[in-house]
């Protein structure tokens, strides 16, 4: 059959220019650790980013990852808490190191551990996983990379009342780096499931503010539901793997052949933007890891009894439906879950090698396979798992989605190309203040607003003065992370003594996780609502310039 092939996934018009690589951009070098599988590493080389070694633990995961990535010199089988990237540096022969990324392990975080009263309150149990984000901020303290991305779940921010999720961000801070948390839909990126993640960016005090809104705009709506005016509606389940030849329970077939006509069919009806552009299946020599699991007869008929998009929760619910397991209905309502072919799946878990109940597929009397489920994940058909079925799932659930690693890898390149036409050129943003003291009267107003509860009453050139002088007294902070504080408090640190004489409000105390003076907090988020009703501009919320000019000054002794 003929087959389009393209390497790039297409963006609707108006879509970022950085979504597609080009030979000028200069090699950004990346170290992935915690890398698992080579999902996150597949995303920056699709992004066009060098990838100097790979780190993990898990002897299956490099052993996946050593087969995929065979260019890649240093694809390491280490324990990160005894190898130290001292030694590693002696394998790289110490090369720049642009961007760290990594996932450490989020067992310890996963809300799905809440039930044994593991992540919250007094039964706070001691994981071990939990403290590996240190050998992560380990390396970035010794190489000082221009960014750093650490991936994890979403219950890194409520684990132990959030005292992770708090230090994280203050030891990321206190090596050097302008940090702050961003939750992530992975199906605005195009990876076919309801994947919500938690990133942790950190970019280093001398290079300007990194924002999400500017360099990984969604390419996508919001949900398969609800379209947007410029973006598509969502890739869905049956687009990522409608093509792929049925199958029966218990087909533990490793290497099959692909259904050309199925698939002749599939892209009629979808085009190739997953199958072809993403899934990349013209460059797959065989069908692999497409085998489907045992199920015993029992539970073949409670699947047959759902219905497409049905959970067995909602069946007992709403059509009283009798379910043959011998477990308590009470207990395992939601037991079963056939997915539908036209929504997003649910996430692809590590929970899929014990069983695949919560992963039925749409349309027949079987869970989803190991192939299936690296497909929702984003991982092209040549992408190869020759491990045990069961490590199969189990790395597949645990890896970083390759398209939303794409995503951060291509905004990373932006990000930097700007930071260093940033360095060339002359501030853009007026008025700064000149000094300390300048800044010290440009703020005070807003302070006695504060108090005074009248923030919303300062003219715009007033307000923007203020804020302005925030961004050069705390050229460490991120505007973002301003509506992430937590609840702990700490006494406030500078180097600025005469801002903390003139102006102590402004220094103490601030919030542990997002290191925001506590009285500040209400003007940046006075100045997000005048951001977002267009008051102001994306630069003068960010005032990057504003910051870049108070680091410059702290450098330099306090001297312009």
């Amino acid at each position: 059959m003929s087959r389009r092939k393209t390497d790039e996934f297409p963006l609707p018009k108006g879509a970022p220019p950085w979504r597609f690589s080009s030979s000028t951009d200069p090699k950004l070098s990346v170290i992935d650790l915690f890398c698992g599988c080579g999902g996150f590493t597949l995303g920056m080389e699709r992004a066009g980013l060098h990838t100097l070694a790979a780190i993990d633990s898990n002897p299956q995961a490099i052993a996946v990852h050593r087969h995929n990535f065979p260019h890649i010199a240093h694809v390491l089988e280490k324990d990160l808490t005894v190898f130290k990237p001292e030694h590693l540096d002696a394998l790289i022969h110490n090369a720049r190191v642009d961007l760290i990324i990594g996932g450490p392990p989020c067992q310890g975080f996963s809300p799905a551990r809440r039930r044994d009263g593991a992540n919250h309150g007094p039964r706070v149990i001691t994981d071990a996983r939990r403290e590996l984000y240190q050998e992560f901020l380990g390396y970035v303290a010794y190489y000082q990379p221009k960014v750093f991305v650490m991936e994890n779940v979403q219950g890194i921010k409520s684990a132990a009342g959030g005292e992770f999720f708090t230090r994280v961000q203050a030891e990321a801070r206190a090596l050097g780096y302008r940090v702050h948390g961003e939750r992530v839909h992975a199906w605005r990126y195009g990876v076919p499931q309801k994947r919500i993640r938690q990133l942790i960016i950190g970019t280093r005090f001398d290079l300007p503010i990194f924002t999400t809104r500017r360099y990984m705009p969604p390419w996508f709506a919001a949900s398969e539901d609800e379209s947007e005016a410029v973006l598509p509606l969502p890739v869905t389940l049956w687009e990522a793997i409608g093509d792929l030849p049925p199958l029966a329970a218990g087909d533990m077939q490793e290497h099959r052949r692909y259904d050309f006509r199925r698939r002749r069919f599939h892209l009629a009806r979808y085009t190739g933007r997953y199958l072809e552009s993403v899934l990349q299946v013209h460059r797959a020599r065989k069908l692999t890891a497409h085998c489907a699991r045992f199920h015993s007869d029992r539970d073949l008929r409670d699947f047959q009894r759902l219905r497409e998009g049905e959970s067995s929760a909602v069946a007992m619910r709403e059509r009283h439906l009798q379910f043959e397991w011998p477990y308590s209905k009470e207990h395992f309502k939601d037991r079963y879950t056939r997915q539908h072919r036209n929504r997003l799946c649910s996430t692809i878990v590590a929970h899929m090698s014990k069983d695949g109940l919560m992963f039925i597929h749409p349309t027949q009397v079987r869970s989803l396979t190991p192939r299936e489920a690296a497909r929702i994940q984003s991982f092209p058909d040549w992408f190869e798992f020759p491990v045990a079925f069961t490590h199969q799932f189990r790395l597949i659930g645990n890896a970083v989605p390759p398209l939303l690693g794409e995503a951060v890898g291509h905004a990373v390149r932006c990000y930097l190309a700007d930071a260093r036409r940033a360095a060339v050129r002359k501030g853009k943003l007026r008025p700064l203040p000149r000094d300390e003291r300048q800044a010290v009267e440009w703020l005070l107003p807003l302070l006695g607003a504060v108090s005074n509860n009248t923030l919303g009453r300062l003219s715009d050139p007033e307000f923007k003065r203020g804020w302005f002088s925030i961004g050069f007294i705390h050229s460490r902070l991120h505007p973002d992370s301003a509506a992430e504080n937590g609840k702990r408090q700490l006494a406030g640190q500078t180097e600025m003594p005469l801002v903390a004489r003139l102006a102590p409000d402004a220094i103490s105390p601030v919030f542990a996780q997002s290191g925001w003076p506590v009285k500040l907090v209400p003007v940046a988020k006075e100045a997000l609502r005048r951001f977002d009703s267009g008051l102001l501009r994306e630069e003068e919320f960010y005032c990057s310039d504003a910051q870049m000019a108070g680091a410059r000054r702290l450098k330099n002794g306090g001297q312009a």
